[in-house]
């Protein structure tokens, strides 16, 4: 062998052998990542304690920010005017956010108090609540409770709220259940009911029995009056809830849960509205983590408190499946070329080669396989409260929507520095929940 054979040998041996550690490597750290997680949501399998009735009652902002949701915003009134809370304890604020239909007139028609917000050089929830922060006389009350204008509040839902922070003085903002409007409506509002179901359970709920802190929804919540005094609302990003939440758990507080609070909210029907959607999530959740997840960290490295290690992996959470996704193409192309390609004989009866294809290829394939089939069974089951296998048949459909995800991670990546343009979710749906029984 020449010494010009000899160098090209030793190169590609070498850069060979860098994919090989690389790919492991990352493996490895996903894998550790990935056997957290697990532990953590192995803790929804157990129950929230039952909260006793509260001594006392507390005072509520009740605030819906608003913009032309004329159409769903009835019932959602409708279900917190029967609320079985003192009517003297609550206010109901609609922040209406240059509305061109009947959003103000339905307000006032069921008893809410219309505010109505001209301001057009800073669009979207954000910016809605900001505002309708400094018109609510928040001295006047305990706490502020937020809802979306599409949504149905269980008419408990207050005094849930109001038992919890009985139990929990301490609890600065309690996140309620997250729970679809419209399940059955479509493939893609069932994807999305698998996947609320199973994070309300396995990731709110475990987090919340193992003291961890939760995460804010957007709408189904509540903040005490003194915590927005504390922290304010000066948010800027298209996630207010999560920048709120990462807030918070910086400031040495936490998010709670309240399993016994429930709301219900609409998901879109349409791919091209829920791809929207979507973008504008993950593309405020970029621009948090760029914010937050460097002080994050210096939390965790400084403290030794787990919180803060459990916010830093949520706020990375899509670049690690960007970077997992990218490993798991590259370990298949690397698995493929190696054992089909370069040594088709050599080491095709190694253990090494048998590893390869089982990590490379038959793991991914069957774990994405396997919770599809876990959410499709265990989050109905919880939520009837019966072993059910009537969402089974929506597995493969889960499987899809988790694959429109792939683009949007990307994509969100670019868009991450534009937070000032709101796209509006449109909502269609307006179900009472005396209708949502019936179904």
């Amino acid at each position: 062998m020449s010494s010009f054979d000899e160098i090209y040998y030793w190169t590609i041996w070498w850069s060979w052998w860098l994919v090989q550690f690389c790919l492991y490597s990352v493996i490895g750290l996903l894998t550790l990542d990935a056997v957290y997680q697990f532990i953590v949501a192995c803790m929804g399998c157990r129950r929230q304690k039952n909260l006793p009735p509260a001594s006392r009652y507390r005072r509520f902002a009740v605030l819906i920010p608003a913009h032309n949701e004329g159409s769903v915003l009835a019932p959602l009134l409708e279900s917190l005017k029967e609320q079985s809370y003192p009517k003297n304890c609550y206010r109901v604020f609609v922040s209406c956010d240059n509305c061109t239909d009947d959003t103000e007139e339905v307000a006032r028609r069921i008893g809410a108090e219309p505010l109505i917000r001209t301001d057009t050089s800073k669009n979207g929830k954000t910016w809605n609540v900001r505002w309708a922060l400094t018109r609510i006389p928040m001295e006047n009350f305990d706490a502020l409770a937020m809802f979306d204008a599409d949504n149905l509040a269980e008419k408990d839902f207050l005094a849930r709220m109001n038992d919890y922070m009985e139990q929990n003085p301490t609890a600065e903002a309690i996140q309620g259940v997250l729970d679809v409007k419209n399940p059955d409506d479509n493939w893609l509002t069932q994807s999305y009911a698998l996947a609320y179901w199973f994070t309300n359970r396995f990731w709110q709920l475990a987090r919340g029995i193992c003291g961890l802190s939760c995460t804010l929804g957007g709408t189904g919540l509540v903040i005490r009056a003194a915590t927005l005094l504390r922290i304010g609302w000066n948010l800027e990003s298209l996630t207010e809830d999560l920048e709120m939440s990462t807030r918070i758990i910086l400031s040495g507080s936490k998010v709670h849960w309240n399993n016994s609070a429930v709301i219900y909210d609409e998901k879109p029907q349409d791919i091209n509205i829920s791809y929207k959607q979507r973008t504008r999530w993950m593309q405020g959740h970029y621009w948090v983590c760029r914010q937050y997840a460097p002080r994050a960290l210096r939390a965790f490295l400084s403290t030794g408190r787990l919180q803060y290690l459990d916010l830093l992996l949520y706020l990375i959470a899509p670049a690690k499946a960007c970077v997992a996704l990218l490993s798991t193409v590259a370990g298949m192309a690397y698995t493929v070329i190696n054992n089909a390609v370069l040594f088709p004989t050599l080491g095709k009866n190694t253990p090494q080669t048998f590893l390869e294809w089982v990590v490379f290829v038959g793991l991914p394939v069957f774990s994405t396989f396997l919770f599809c089939i876990f959410c499709a069974v265990v989050g109905p089951s919880i939520r009837s409260k019966r072993l059910t296998f009537a969402y089974v048949k929506a597995a493969p459909a889960y499987f899809w929507f988790g694959l429109t995800w792939i683009p949007i991670l990307f994509r969100a990546i670019f868009l991450s520095r534009e937070q000032g343009t709101w796209v509006k979710t449109e909502h269609t749906r307006s179900l009472s929940l005396e209708q949502m029984a019936r179904k």
